[in-house]
């Protein structure tokens, strides 16, 4: 059987709570979002029986740019997951923090709606990432491959790859994997394969044996 068509935004999905009766809440995310400001990879998805669709509207806060929201292949993305970008932040160097330019007229006159706002850059989400129920990320973080943000984490800072991460602020429990594995898991990148050979190899990319995985990565050239 053929992989999935990851450009299908909504795809069959299969087992006892899901289907037409549930009124389709999952979505492939890449073929769904418009937004320039946004990229995200084959097969990620997000799950929500409420409205899925409504992904950039919903769940993606304050996103006018500049920065951008980067989310690899691969990933799940719980109901009520939320991404609040840069825009979002006021001015916090001054005496007020209340955003006089954004409303206009004479309060806009000399000023500058963004100047000295901090960006810390995209915010990006890595490959094969589970983010919980409700878990919030923040601004300019970066969360690592093959991590899992536990129910209403916020994030607040980096993860590193195939981290476990919870509470508020998200700290890292423990990892998944000693480092030795996730070095190289890290370098079979099995998110990056063709789709036939995932699909080929899904048992193993769902299973423990890391050397049977490793023995079926195609070879990678080193530059």
């Amino acid at each position: 059987m053929p992989a999935p068509d990851p450009d299908r935004i909504h795809p069959p999905v299969y087992g006892p709570n899901y289907g037409r009766a549930q009124g389709w809440p999952l979505v492939f995310l890449k073929p769904l979002v418009e937004s320039p400001f946004t990229d995200v990879g084959e097969y990620t998805y997000y799950a929500d029986p409420v409205d899925p669709t409504g992904f950039e509207r919903n769940n993606v806060l304050f996103h006018y740019g500049p920065d951008r929201l980067v989310i690899g292949s691969y990933t799940a993305i719980a109901r009520e997951v939320r991404f609040l970008m840069g825009a979002a932040n006021h001015v916090m160097g001054g005496l007020s923090t209340y955003p006089f330019p954004m409303f206009g007229d004479d309060w806009l006159d000399g000023m500058d709606l963004f100047a000295a706002r901090g960006f810390r850059g995209d915010t990006v989400v890595g490959n094969d990432v589970w983010l919980g129920y409700q878990a919030l990320v923040m601004p300019g973080v970066r969360i690592g491959d093959g991590s899992i943000v536990a129910s209403r984490a916020v994030v607040a800072q980096d993860l590193p790859s195939y981290c476990v991460a919870a509470g508020n602020p998200a700290r890292v429990v423990r990892m998944r994997r000693p480092a030795d594995d996730i070095e190289r898991l890290l370098r079979i990148a099995w998110w990056t394969w063709p789709r036939e050979l995932v699909t080929r190899h899904i048992k193993l990319i769902m299973g423990d044996d890391l050397d049977a995985l490793e023995a079926v990565a195609p070879v990678r050239e080193t530059p």
